[in-house]
């Protein structure tokens, strides 16, 4: 059976409530988007299971990494079967207390699963653009 239109919703929201976590620096609200067992696939590295997600996301916070920083989610697709679902989504990652400027970019692509509490991501796998990489790479050769 095809999700529904309103699975469909959840699976957007659920998204979306991630990343306005994020913004806010909520660790627990983000971390708890996951099963227990789920898998966050970046360029960092992969972390499964919530103790390894949240070690990860602490430090990236505490780095500073997302000081400032407000994420845009678009062009989502959505698809499955009523208890396992597959979505991808574009993010845009913006620096709003100084001027504004894109910070980076990419696409999300998550596998999720029908829980008791609602949708939850089994993974969520980011793949940053490579245009982030360059800009770093350029900014670096300018300061030696």
């Amino acid at each position: 059976m095809p999700l529904s239109a309103s699975d469909k919703l959840a699976i957007i929201e659920l998204s979306n409530m991630q990343m306005r976590s994020l913004d806010n620096h909520d660790v627990d609200s983000w971390l708890g988007a996951w099963v227990p067992d789920g898998k966050f696939i970046a360029t960092y590295g992969t972390f499964v299971g919530h103790d390894a997600i949240r070690e990860f996301i602490d430090g990236h916070i505490a780095a500073g990494k997302e000081d400032g920083a407000r994420h845009l989610m678009t062009n989502y697709t959505v698809d499955g079967d009523g208890e396992t679902a597959t979505a991808t989504c574009t993010v845009t990652k913006l620096q709003v207390v100084e001027p504004p400027f894109i910070i980076a970019t990419g696409i999300y692509t998550d596998v999720l699963v029908r829980t008791e509490a609602g949708w939850k991501f089994q993974s969520r796998q980011l793949d940053i653009d490579p245009g982030v990489f360059a800009r770093a790479e350029a900014a670096a050769a300018v300061q030696q």
